[in-house]
């Protein structure tokens, strides 16, 4: 995920004044708005599932569980309808649910298949906003000692972000109700809400006005892009949906890597632009928009807050068959730039900004996302439990037409997130291929336009027989 590099010295926020109820800031009010028109839907869970060794204490788990929601209110804020609009309420009285799913009874041949089958209906049942403390957690037990250990949460309460001061939190908690100590974190100077509560008085004014005019004069005129599909587009965007995971060659992401580094360039533009070409290959398309989520700037007294500090805002590229790919990554890293540079203006104001014509089977403005860490995800550690990444869960859904995501930090763990109500496995397998071949011929002959590349020939000429 990409993050903003504005400075946060000059900023303040302040608590909110006593008796003054909680706001959703502009990013939750429209996932509720979604949640509402899709309710029961998993799109927009964020779980995480990984190997453990050890049998960890679970009550002393349990109450570091509830410890960390008591700290961060957003984790247990229930979101009630008021007259069609979101009325959060912050929960006094809670319990976080921490399931503990025993399978040691189960032959060795059919442990870690049944294991992961729990681990994936743990992370891919909704949660309820208007009833549900928003993080759960899971113990599922294999053997004696090894096990899986899984939370899941939502995005209008948590994102990538948050995962590293939830570990630390949770580490904290657990050590110290493991040791008989009274924990000893500083009280939070603010809140979620204190943070929404200051995006909503700083969207305003020239400000705004300054933000709106950028967007609106970026993605005029945007082309909505037309890959070809396996089944006719439904009249309704769905949002059923499946994860195809893939490993990049070692050959392939050293030479990426080398190629990037060497033109001061990072991993997450430099894909961005090829997944741009591959794209341009498919479809021929010269004016392609990708949506990309970027951190919100953590500015300070919200630095160590869970929450949703994330904004999608949309890369919109030029791209030829006469460009070079350093051209293209070079264009790709300035409009990458300036979207930085006025991530503020959350989508759901974009779009308002834009006004682009509405079509319930596709998201306005991209059909498109690419996604990649800044960093790697953090592993969390507890005392006499050792944790390893186990993967992502496949959640069952896509919010968009297409989306890829690049897992790891160095590029090598990646993913295609499609609509299955318009793709066929067999062709985002292909789709895999082709990236492959289009990533190792461009970092090899960077200056050669990507039309006269023998794998952009080859992908295109794929691509015709398929349609």
């Amino acid at each position: 995920m990409s993050s903003s590099p504005a400075s946060s010295a000059a900023v303040t926020i302040t608590r909110r004044p006593a008796g003054q109820p909680p706001v959703l800031s502009l990013g939750q009010q429209r996932l509720w708005y979604l949640d509402q028109l899709s309710p029961g839907s998993a799109a927009y869970n964020i779980a995480m599932a990984m190997r453990m060794e050890g049998n960890p204490d679970l009550k002393a788990l349990k109450r570091a569980l509830d410890a960390i929601v008591a700290r961060h209110e957003v984790l247990r804020t229930v979101y009630l309808s008021s007259q069609g609009r979101p009325l959060p309420v912050v929960l006094r009285k809670f319990s976080v649910e921490l399931k503990e799913i025993d399978l040691r009874h189960l032959p060795a041949e059919e442990k870690h298949e049944a294991g992961w089958r729990a681990a994936s209906e743990e992370a891919t049942r909704p949660f309820n906003l208007g009833r549900d403390v928003l993080l759960r957690a899971a113990v599922i037990r294999l053997t004696e000692s090894e096990g899986i250990f899984l939370h899941a949460s939502t995005h209008i309460a948590f994102e990538g972000t948050s995962i590293g001061i939830f570990y630390r939190e949770l580490d904290h908690f657990y050590d110290a109700f493991t040791s008989g100590r009274e924990p000893s974190l500083p009280e939070l100077p603010l809140q979620y809400s204190d943070f929404a509560l200051w995006q909503r008085e700083r969207l305003v004014g020239e400000r705004l006005e300054q933000l709106t005019a950028y967007w609106r004069e970026q993605l005029s005129g945007a082309a909505v892009l037309n890959l070809s599909t396996d089944f006719p587009r439904p009249a309704l965007h769905t949002m059923t949906g499946k994860r195809h995971f893939f490993v990049l060659p070692p050959r392939v992401v050293a030479a990426m890597n080398q190629f990037f580094t060497e033109n001061k360039t990072s991993p997450y533009r430099g894909l961005c632009a090829v997944f741009v070409v591959l794209m341009h290959a498919y479809t021929r398309a010269t004016d392609i928009s990708v949506g990309s989520p970027f951190a919100l700037q953590r500015v300070t007294g919200i630095e160590d807050l869970i929450g949703f500090f994330v904004n999608t805002v949309v890369i919109r590229t030029s791209v030829g068959g006469g460009d070079t790919f350093r051209e293209m990554m070079h264009r790709v890293s300035d409009v990458v730039r300036g979207a930085i540079q006025h991530s503020d203006l959350t989508f759901d104001k974009i779009v308002d900004a834009v006004r682009p014509p509405r079509d319930p089977s596709r998201t306005p403005l991209f059909q498109l996302n690419f996604r990649a860490p800044k960093a790697p995800y953090p592993v969390l550690h507890l005392k006499d439990v050792e944790f390893s990444p186990l993967k992502y869960i496949d959640n069952g859904t896509s919010k968009f037409d297409l989306a890829l995501e690049i897992e790891s930090s160095k590029g090598e763990h990646c993913y295609f997130e499609y609509r299955t109500d318009l793709f066929k496995e067999s062709t985002i397998a292909q789709m895999v291929t082709d990236f492959e071949k289009l990533l190792d011929a461009v970092v090899a002959q960077p200056d050669i336009p990507i039309s006269q590349l023998a794998a952009f020939s080859e992908v295109r000429a794929g691509q015709a027989r398929k349609e």
